[in-house]
């Protein structure tokens, strides 16, 4: 894995950083899901799938993995990718991190690190797909407070009383 890639853009808060994540965090990175109270079962074997995807190849796979460090650990993180037949789009697909470090700077630092890495190849707009169910409040309005606005909201997406959110952001 050329944990290089495209570009080595790193973000340094007040008490961690931002890089690549590495095979070594594989673990933290599955508890910080797990953790969180919202990866079901399926999201969670999905994390690890799109791990192993980065690990072997991310350009070839299309997964992006970064780790929020601090204390020597792994307190967050965040997978992002381009989008299917999009010339400038990406998605975001999580951004999560340990409820002790929720409301610390952690997601914005990694949304920030994210947004750098997609504008240093080429990308602009980004977009994110979320639930509209209470569990997800949080994460919408983390969403709303880094600029996103929503776009489409389609009820029972999921399943009933589970709708679609989609949100998006032009970052260049």
């Amino acid at each position: 894995m050329n944990l290089m890639m495209a570009s080595d853009v790193r973000v340094v808060s007040e008490t961690g950083s931002v890089g690549w994540t590495t095979p070594e965090e594989r673990e933290q990175i599955l508890e910080v899901a797990q953790e969180t109270g919202v990866f079901n079962s399926h999201e969670m074997e999905t994390v690890d799938e799109l791990l192993r995807g980065y690990y072997d190849d991310p350009e070839v796979s299309g997964y992006y993995f970064l780790s929020y460090r601090a204390n020597g650990g792994v307190l967050g993180f965040a997978t992002w990718g381009p989008r299917s037949l999009s010339e400038r789009g990406y998605d975001l697909y999580w951004i999560a991190t340990r409820p002790e470090a929720q409301e610390r700077g952690v997601g914005r630092a990694l949304m920030q690190a994210a947004e750098a890495h997609i504008r240093a190849r080429g990308g602009y707009w980004v977009v994110i797909e979320t639930s509209d169910t209470p569990m997800y409040e949080a994460a919408r309005r983390f969403y709303e407070s880094c600029g996103y606005q929503r776009a489409v909201v389609l009820p029972d997406f999921y399943r009933d009383g589970d709708g679609l959110v989609v949100y998006t952001r032009r970052i260049a």
